[in-house]
This record gives structure tokens, C-alpha cells and sequence, in this order.
């Protein structure tokens, strides 16, 4: 009965990481057409995995002091 519950909740966790994925690549797609620059990665990146179920608090922590390094307030 756990294992279900586990895969279940694997597939969710795969979901939420394609769609990541799927957000990069639209970024990527994206920054093509204008000059995108490190900070722009990296808010769009925190923004993406704040909006999933992606961000751990370890992650977070350190996605806020890459920002921070670059000089974007979160």
C-alpha cells in the first residue's frame, strides 16, 4: 500500500520537474529574442520552482542568496 503512495507520489514530483523543464525551455526560447542576463535566469528559475512543488527550503535558501549575490531582492 505505501509503494503506491510512493509512486503516486513520484509522478506528481515528475510531473511538476517536466514542467520545469517545459518553462526553460520557453525561457531559452525566449531569450533569443532579447538579452536576458544571470539575474533573469536565476529570478525566473526561483519564480518557476516557487510556483511548483520544487523549492525545498535548502533550495530556496540557496536560490535567495544567488539572487541576492546578484543584486535582485526576493
Amino acid at each position: 500500500m505505501n509503494r503506491g503512495s510512493s509512486r503516486r507520489g513520484e509522478g506528481l514530483r515528475d510531473r511538476d520537474v517536466m514542467n520545469l523543464l517545459d518553462q526553460l525551455e520557453l525561457y531559452t526560447l525566449d531569450a533569443v529574442r532579447k538579452e536576458p542576463s544571470q539575474k533573469d535566469y536565476w529570478l525566473f528559475v526561483y519564480k518557476s520552482m516557487k510556483s511548483g512543488l520544487l523549492m525545498t527550503k535548502m533550495m530556496e535558501k540557496h536560490l535567495r542568496y544567488k539572487l541576492n549575490s546578484l543584486g535582485v531582492q526576493v
